[in-house]
């Protein structure tokens, strides 16, 4: 997850360079494409239930499709939705339902959290404890993602 717009990610490059290693997953075509057009036409409580299904959809395609994260959280704060996606993702690998490494990459160097890398303490144990980790440059984004899919291929082939 992260924002598409965020200035220093080229969104079609990275997942492009990204299925050299993996089968990305495209969060902004279920929501942008999907489910954005017909969320800005509602209003009220029928535009609350469109926003709500959208993330429900995104929720079920972590547990039911992603083998795997990669969270962008450049941006100060980082994006919430994002946030919850790892959250999200942490609680199937915590509670066993499956494995689920995150990659977490943050370059924006303004005090985004208390840690030595920027981030809330919150968003720690979503790479750390799930066999994942933080890069803070964006090429080492592609390397972390192949390393990380491959020690996780027999959970992938599942």
């Amino acid at each position: 997850g992260g924002s598409k717009d965020s200035p220093s990610i080229k969104f079609e490059e990275l997942l492009e360079r990204l299925s050299k290693f993996v089968e990305p997953i495209n969060p902004f075509f279920i929501g942008g494409e999907k489910h954005i057009p017909g969320i800005l036409e509602a209003t009220g409580e029928d535009r609350q239930k469109r926003w709500c299904d959208m993330a429900l959809e995104l929720y079920h395609v972590i547990r039911d499709q992603a083998h795997m994260g990669l969270a962008i959280l450049n941006g100060d704060p980082a994006d919430f939705g994002v946030g919850c996606e790892m959250g999200y993702g942490f609680a199937l690998h915590e509670t066993g339902y499956k494995p689920f490494p995150l990659v977490a990459y943050r370059e924006d160097f303004r005090r985004g959290g208390e840690t030595d890398n920027n981030l809330n303490a919150m968003a720690l144990p979503t790479y750390m404890l799930t066999g994942g980790r933080f890069v803070d440059r964006y090429e080492d984004i592609f390397v972390s993602v192949a390393e990380v899919a491959a020690r996780f291929k027999p959970a992938v082939s599942e």
